[in-house]
């Protein structure tokens, strides 16, 4: 039976637990139990004498209604029956007041390090009755605390257990998403090839490839969908099934033109999009070895950077159309550059934009978008034929960045470049034909 009411008053009982049963020879119980047990009754609760080692023994006993014990020690107890008592005390979240003998200072030590209320064997009766019932008083406090401790922590137990989950699924859907890319950096003669992808989470909106279209012809895809986290991540999976970049098999394929093909994966997107339209950026090259011009179309995406070997300019390829998702038969310009041997391209996605902040930017203006990130990539393509290299300095100065473990977008660059000795022999063959 509860010993507190609705009206507020206590009833039940008062363990007065015995630590031997030779107490007798040390002045008798009587001393304690009955000017306590009188005080105690005329308030409605009774006392209940039983042995320490009893209770000890006795799972949960000192929890019994969670009932105020007083516990009386004896000069011959040890240190070790006390430690295990505190022990026991502390772990039942008992309240008890802990009579102690005079010259058991070390037991008086032990109790009161663990909080538990300690007296001297002279306490006046009356006194200890008064603090067994201001214990018994706080008591439905305490176990109320307790009851709502128990429930958060099995809440937290759920939580911890629901992030673990949620831990796996993304780092499975992060490896999917990577299946939809170059495993490595691909290798097609005549080009050298770097790429700088690093998602700001667990999966990425930017999705890219590098894939030869045919013997002369590479193609060169990044795209941006609008957003973050798995949305954006899912989004880029539509993208990557969507964009064909050839036609045909055998003898009757034919390269899809850059302009043509996100003309198509922008019918596809719109075709299948409900209330709520997503939408992306994107950026697709073709280069033709023979040539040596690459064709670029653009979906709303930042221009690619094309840094001349020589050091002599910078040219941004400006090829912008919409963006993917938005309106479908929609028309994309096409910009055909020639490429010079050891020219470097770059394509990147906006996340460089807010990767480099102003050297003095401080709390959020580190976040905003900023110029700096032009530089870098420029530095990184004016690598004098050394693009692996560049690559490596580039990925260093994405480290040093302030925050750069907390990214705030995802990160893409591809950079490609024709080399020298390749670009001479594909002329003159191109030549003959």
């Amino acid at each position: 039976m509860d010993y507190l009411h609705d009206d507020g008053s206590f009833s039940g009982a008062v363990m007065l637990a015995i630590s031997t049963e030779n107490l007798d020879a040390h002045g008798g119980i009587e001393r304690w139990a009955e000017p306590i047990r009188d005080w105690l009754t005329k308030r409605g609760m009774h006392l209940e004498i039983q042995s320490v080692s009893e209770s000890l023994a006795e799972a949960g006993k000192f929890n019994h209604n969670h009932a105020p014990v007083l516990i009386v020690l004896a000069p011959e107890d040890s240190d070790g029956a006390i430690s295990r008592l505190a022990d026991k005390l502390c772990e039942s979240l008992c309240p008890a007041l802990v009579l102690v003998p005079s010259g058991h200072e070390r037991a008086s030590l032990v109790l009161r390090g663990q909080g538990i209320l300690c007296e001297s064997w002279e306490i006046d009766p009356d006194e200890a009755a008064v603090m067994l019932w201001t214990l018994a008083q706080r008591q439905p406090a305490i176990q109320q605390v307790t009851s709502e401790l128990r429930l958060t922590e099995m809440s937290i137990n759920g939580v911890h257990s629901e992030i673990a989950k949620l831990h796996e699924e993304l780092q499975s859907a992060a490896t999917i998403q990577r299946e939809y890319m170059p495993e490595r950096v691909p290798t097609i003669d005549g080009l050298d090839i770097g790429i700088v992808y690093r998602p700001a989470s667990y999966v990425s909106g930017d999705i890219y490839d590098i894939v030869a279209l045919d013997e002369f012809r590479t193609g060169f895809f990044l795209a941006d969908a609008v957003g973050h986290g798995v949305p954006a991540a899912l989004m880029t999976m539509v993208i990557s099934q969507g964009l064909h970049k050839v036609e045909g098999v055998g003898k009757d394929s034919r390269v899809v033109p850059p302009s043509e093909a996100l003309a198509k994966l922008n019918n596809a997107m719109t075709k299948n999009t409900a209330s709520h339209s997503r939408f992306a950026t994107a950026v697709y090259g073709i280069y033709d070895k023979r040539t040596c011009e690459l064709t670029v179309a653009g979906a709303g995406h930042p221009a690619p950077i094309l840094v001349h070997a020589d050091g002599s300019a910078v040219d941004r390829i400006d090829s912008q159309g919409p963006l993917l998702g938005v309106f479908p038969d929609v028309t994309f310009g096409e910009t055909t550059v020639k490429m010079e041997p050891n020219d470097v391209l770059v394509l990147f996605s906006d996340g460089f934009e807010v990767a480099f902040p102003k050297h003095d930017a401080v709390g959020d203006d580190r976040k905003r978008p900023t110029e700096r990130y032009i530089s870098e990539l420029t530095a990184a393509g004016n690598s004098g034929g050394m693009l692996e290299h560049a690559i490596n300095t580039l990925e260093g100065q994405l480290d040093a960045q302030l925050g750069s473990l907390h990214q705030p977008d995802d990160i893409t660059a591809l950079f490609f470049s024709p080399s020298a000795s390749h670009t001479a022999v594909e002329q003159s063959m191109h030549a003959a034909a």
